[in-house]
């Protein structure tokens, strides 16, 4: 939204916001107090950033030729054109003042927020059922070893010699009679450790800590985004609509609730459809990257919202985000936090025998919200009003 001039009356800011609206521009005025003369005067507003130009060229015209017919037609002022203001209800706008867009009204009773929710609880049931089917006919422990045909599918991606050395083990082992690892035979046990050591990129992270241990003999590099070589690119944003249990998708989709609604009220499905999938592969990647490829849940994304909308805020204020600033706090201390703990782990692994693996899938995060922030600075994800 740009300011393209200012006027003395409100009849000179209506004529050209009439005029404006005729030639297809969409535009705004309204009233300020000069903070010089402490007269009232009118300011106009365009929209779309596409319509600058033009618009500016009107106002330049109708300065130069007020008198000009074409200027003539609009006759009375139309109050209920002007916008709301970020200003204390009662007071009078001042010069400083921005106006807030309207909210659009979509044509459909659900937003894209109700498909994202319906999408990520359906793939959660039907995997939970999968892991049933799994569990009963393997044994508890595969839960633990494989994933379901609907994982398999949708994870980042799924290293075929390791998937196939598991399937062997559990086909040629019956697991239902074990509950913990620690009852298995040592045969087993020995050979389960062989079967692991199967080529998988398990991250940066861990290359690191194998050359740190084994610096004189390293285990070669195992092959990386095998999946998506085979051209099965819904990869690369498919593991953000799954998530691990009910209360990573219950604390996800309350977040989705909360950001995308805000987002759902100011942009087209497009708009919001193309900044997903940005954030989404774009924080996908670094996450395999850096943690290899079993990882899943959306909150990278959700990050990568409250970056876009906090740069919104920013850059554009009149778009009228309400995100608060203890929501931003939040999602940043939490996210710091992960780090930390991420880093510390790592430091314990580094300096000593002790193997811990994280959780939580942070490199997601911090790049998801700086990947949302960057896209947020770019107008052409400005707030839609057409």
């Amino acid at each position: 939204m740009r300011l393209i001039g200012s006027f003395d009356t409100e009849k000179q800011a209506y004529t050209l916001y009439s005029l404006l609206l005729k030639e297809g521009i969409q535009n705004t005025y309204e009233p300020f107090v000069d903070n010089e003369t402490h007269a009232k005067r009118y300011r106009i507003w365009v929209y779309e950033e596409n319509d600058l130009d033009a618009a500016v060229a009107w106002v330049e015209k109708y300065k130069q030729h007020p008198e000009d017919p074409q200027f003539q037609e609009a006759e009375a002022p139309l109050i209920s054109s002007l916008p709301r203001f970020q200003e204390q209800e009662g007071a009078e706008p001042s010069e400083g003042a921005e106006p807030v867009l309207p909210l659009k009204k979509g044509r459909f009773p659900f937003q894209l927020t109700h498909v994202i929710l319906a999408l990520c609880i359906f793939l959660f049931l039907w995997n939970d059922v999968q892991e049933g089917r799994l569990k009963a006919a393997k044994g508890e422990l595969a839960l633990f070893l494989t994933f379901t045909p609907l994982q398999q599918a949708l994870l980042f991606d799924d290293p075929i010699e390791y998937q196939q050395k598991i399937d062997q083990f559990l086909d040629t082992h019956d697991l239902k009679p074990y509950h913990n690892f620690k009852e298995l035979p040592p045969a087993m046990i020995t050979e389960l450790e062989k079967v692991e050591k199967a080529p998988l990129w398990k991250g940066v992270f861990d290359w690191v800590l194998d050359k740190r241990r084994s610096p004189s003999n390293p285990e070669p590099t195992p092959p990386l985004f095998e999946k998506i070589r085979e051209h099965q690119y819904w990869r690369l944003v498919s593991p953000c609509f799954m998530h691990r249990d009910f209360f990573h998708l219950l604390f996800n989709m309350a977040w989705v609730w909360i950001l995308g609604r805000q987002m759902d009220e100011r942009l087209k499905p497009l708009k919001i459809v193309s900044l997903a999938l940005l954030i989404g592969i774009i924080s996908n990647v670094a996450q395999y990257l850096m943690s290899g490829p079993f990882f899943m849940g959306y909150s990278g994304i959700i990050v990568g919202m409250a970056g876009f909308i906090w740069m919104r805020q920013k850059v554009a204020p009149w778009e009228g985000y309400p995100l608060s600033r203890g929501t931003v706090v939040f999602l940043l201390i939490f996210v710091l936090s992960m780090l930390a703990l991420e880093w510390v782990t790592f430091g314990i692994e580094l300096f000593s025998s002790v193997s811990i693996t994280p959780v939580v899938a942070n490199t997601a995060h911090i790049v998801g919200g700086l990947s949302g922030m960057w896209l947020g600075r770019f107008n052409v994800f400005g707030r839609s009003v057409r």
